[in-house]
């Protein structure tokens, strides 16, 4: 099951069995009445900002989505959104980097505090198979041009792909944080937090990616050749999730 960017939005809770799995104490969490339909849950990341989302729903609503990580660890996959990352990476009390939209400058401190004291709960990329799941997606030429050459001394040649990305997360590899011009970078193509739709006409060969971050009218999936891509940010105004069935 694949969720696409949140920003604070409520509705997750009433897809599929979710709702019913909150109730749950930690102890009763995956036994019995509590055994989660799906065998992952997985969120494409950016839980907060919004423009009509308050402070403290934004709030509450992340921590829930961390206790619903916590009550099923194995099932539920969370990963980095750009906007996340933002406040994880930032200090609250420096000048940022990057200008977001939504940001909320009055909740940095909180949410750095969050994002930092469950750091380990979310990752970068999820693989399965030849499925990889990231925020944005993945570009052919930022992979192999960019990305590889950062890696090279790095002893992942062993790694698949969603592990690479991960482990260059612990390490904040910067290429990760590449952003392309068509969201107020100046990289010709922007990593897998950023990088914008338009430039994925080139993607992974031989890779069934599935992203958010670039909002669509419905969830649809871009074939092209042995790969394709799948949009999945569409609860800006669809109550609707992907599921995926991997054999």
């Amino acid at each position: 099951m694949v969720i696409g960017d949140i920003h604070g939005r409520t509705i997750w809770k009433d897809f599929a069995d979710i709702k019913f799995l909150l109730y749950a104490e930690p102890e009763a969490a995956g036994f019995g009445g509590f055994v989660p339909e799906f065998s992952k849950y997985i969120f494409l990341g950016d839980y907060v900002d919004s423009f009509d989302v308050t402070n403290d729903q934004i709030r509450e609503n992340l921590l829930e989505l961390i206790r619903f990580k916590n009550l099923y660890p194995d099932h539920v996959v969370l990963l980095w959104g750009n906007h996340d990352v933002e406040y994880w990476l930032n200090e609250p009390w420096k000048a940022m980097k990057t200008a977001i939209s939504g940001f909320r400058p009055e909740m940095h401190y909180d949410l750095y505090d969050i994002f930092n004291s469950n750091r380990d709960l979310f990752q970068l990329a999820y693989g399965e198979g030849n499925h990889l799941f990231c925020h944005s997606g993945v570009h052919y030429g930022w992979y192999w041009y960019v990305f590889i050459k950062a890696i090279k001394d790095m002893d992942m040649n062993d790694m698949t792909i969603a592990e690479q990305l991960n482990e260059a997360f612990r390490y904040k590899i910067e290429c990760l944080f590449d952003v392309d011009f068509y969201r107020g970078g100046y990289k010709k193509v922007g990593g897998p937090l950023w990088c914008d739709k338009k430039l994925l006409n080139k993607i992974l060969k031989n890779v069934r990616q599935y992203v958010g971050h670039n909002a669509v009218g419905d969830i649809h999936t871009n074939t092209i050749g042995d790969s394709s891509i799948t949009f999945c940010d569409v609860l800006h105004h669809s109550k609707s999730f992907y599921t995926l069935i991997i054999p």
